[in-house]
């Protein structure tokens, strides 16, 4: 190891949760007594960073199990999970899958399914942006030739499938919300769309077959296909008022050429 990769590997030790600022003073110059309070000072800010971060990211979840317990999970999950970029928004890609096996959240068999949900709408921030597709492009294109086209989804949408009702857990804890704050855990199995229109990211429900219809393109099938794939999910499932939506909402924002 090089005397820089020593240097930070001791560096990130002492600022891991836990870690001993002492034993990485020998690194850097000044009495150790002074450089050990002066890096127990930045891995406090460290650490408090991010919290906020994972608090950012995940604020339906703070909402849920409360500031105190919120504070208690992101230890654990720092400790768990330390960070492998300097960049926070890519921090906390994992607390799903941390959830799932963390024992005190058990008793929430939800909250996995809720973080990996607010984890998708944290990536849709980000996520590139596109035009709005012109549907006037279709009126050039012959109709006989519609079922091979190959609908294209914008880089910001996500589909998820959970036995939740992901959706509406996402719907009640929004700061705008002003209906009745209800949700039935035991609705069943639901389906989510994670999409962004204009700056704000969205979360709606989806029946069976627009999942399946949005599934099958995201897939780079046909737009046969994934009409097919509708129809199969769920009867009811109309192609002009869910293509119309979808255009407008920029979730379908382009098209293969057959």
């Amino acid at each position: 190891m090089s005397e820089l990769s020593a240097i930070q590997s001791g560096f990130a030790a002492a600022l891991a949760p836990g870690g001993k600022a002492g034993s990485a003073a020998p690194l850097f110059r000044g009495d150790a007594a002074g450089v050990t309070r002066r890096l127990g000072i930045y891995r406090g800010n460290a650490q408090a960073n991010a919290l906020k971060a994972l608090g950012a990211i995940y604020p339906v979840l703070a909402q849920i199990v409360g500031t105190e317990f919120f504070e208690g999970l992101a230890r654990a999950y720092a400790k768990a999970f330390p960070s492998a970029s300097g960049d926070l928004n890519e921090y906390g890609a994992a607390f799903a899958d941390f959830l799932a096996g963390f024992e005190p959240a058990q008793e929430l068999p939800y909250l996995p399914e809720v973080a990996r949900l607010e984890w998708r709408v944290h990536v849709a921030h980000y996520a590139a942006d596109h035009p709005r597709l012109d549907a006037a492009r279709l009126a050039t294109i012959a109709e006989d030739d519609y079922a091979a086209l190959r609908p294209v989804l914008s880089p910001a949408c996500a589909l998820l499938q959970s036995p939740w009702p992901l959706a509406r857990i996402w719907e009640v804890h929004q700061a705008d919300f002003s209906g009745e704050f209800k949700v039935d855990l035991d609705a069943g199995p639901s389906c989510a769309l994670v999409y962004r229109p204009e700056l704000r990211v969205c979360v709606s429900a989806l029946s069976p077959g627009e999942h399946a219809f949005l599934a099958s393109a995201g897939r780079g099938e046909t737009l046969g296909e994934a009409l097919n794939a509708a129809m199969a999910a769920g009867a009811g499932f109309m192609l002009d008022a869910a293509f119309t939506r979808w255009v407008s909402d920029r979730v379908i924002i382009d098209f293969k050429m057959p």
